[in-house]
């Protein structure tokens, strides 16, 4: 009997990094049930790839590294099912080309007899705002002085909030399971979830992967972004987290949204037919939950937060400062008395 390979494709914002820290971690425990990890690069076979093959959304990189995939696979003994997890993979405007390489793949696999595709998705007005405090605002993903607005955003990445489309680039050439981020919540998380999927029990002690990405809140975020206006290329800032933790900075917005809600509800009712008739596809009454887009009015005090954290930094600086001088000033009066 050949054996299978499972791709989780993403969507990104849906516990992708949590999914992929502990398939990374968690090797033994998924040993013991005959699987393996292949990493977001396809990276966990021989050997790490050369620089210019880490990617999931390129085909041909894709295409070298399943070439190699089939002779790793087929080499282990006591292991049957083989993962590879990249949210960018069902994210990127060719995702149609990646899904053409893995079917030619799979179909000419001597390793490999069965397949499933993991999509997961989110609703896209809670998507987008999940994904601009972390993209938008966090990483600031665009060159240039300006942080990108909302709306912005949201035209940038629209392609990535057509579920049918996504759904059916896969699921015409694959067999493509789609999974919603409310179950996922329901069952605990993302990796909860997908263990209890695959048969597995999964230890009290995974609950720490639920929480492994630490998003930001509408401040906090802004008072990143406010940051990262000083580069002039893309950043991933990890830096001002440590800062931030370092400080203790509170998050002072009260959960308000930083996408205004007339966008946000312009974004979900622009996919509505498209999610109506994939829901249909799948068989499900809807595809999401049906609560109200958002009951707060949007974040709205940038200024006064910012000064607030700075003020609170300049403070505890202020103290640790004073702390050195009380120091260095014992160290001289010791060294003056020998």
């Amino acid at each position: 009997m050949g054996k299978k390979l499972t791709i989780h494709i993403g969507m990104g914002k849906t516990g992708s990094t949590a999914f992929q820290q502990f398939l990374d971690a968690e090797t033994e425990f998924l040993l013991r049930a005959g699987m393996h990890y292949l990493g977001r690069f396809l990276n966990k076979m021989d050997g790490p790839p050369p620089a210019g093959e880490r990617s999931a959304t390129s085909p041909e990189a894709v295409a070298l590294r399943l070439s190699e995939l089939d002779r790793f696979a087929a080499a282990q003994e006591g292991i049957d099912h083989f993962i590879w997890s990249n949210e960018a993979i069902a994210q990127g405007k060719n995702t149609a080309d990646i899904a053409e390489v893995a079917a030619a793949f799979l179909e000419r696999s001597e390793a490999f007899s069965s397949v499933e595709i993991l999509l997961v998705l989110r609703r896209q007005d809670e998507w987008l705002e999940s994904a601009y405090r972390q993209w938008g605002l966090k990483h600031k993903l665009k060159t240039g002085y300006a942080v990108a607005m909302p709306e912005e955003f949201a035209e940038t990445y629209a392609h990535q909030l057509d579920y049918k489309t996504i759904h059916a680039a896969w699921g015409s050439r694959l067999p493509t399971s789609v999974h919603v981020y409310d179950d996922l919540r329901h069952k605990g998380g993302i990796v909860q979830y997908f263990c209890a999927h695959w048969g597995l029990e999964a230890p009290k002690k995974f609950e720490k992967y639920n929480s492994v990405h630490g998003s930001l809140g509408p401040s906090q975020a802004h008072f990143v972004a406010l940051n990262n206006r000083g580069e002039a290329e893309k950043v991933r800032d990890f830096d001002m987290r440590k800062v931030m933790r370092r400080y203790d900075l509170p998050e002072l917005s009260d959960g308000a949204p930083t996408v205004p809600p007339a966008l946000r509800a312009r974004v979900l009712e622009a996919q509505r037919e498209n999610n109506a008739a994939l829901a249909a596809t799948l068989g499900r009454d809807r595809l999401f939950h049906d609560r109200p887009v958002t009951d707060r009015a949007p974040y709205d005090n940038r200024v006064e937060d910012a000064l607030t954290y700075l003020v609170q930094i300049a403070r505890q600086q202020t103290e640790e400062i004073q702390r050195l001088r009380n120091r260095i000033n014992k160290l001289e009066k010791k060294l003056g008395d020998d």
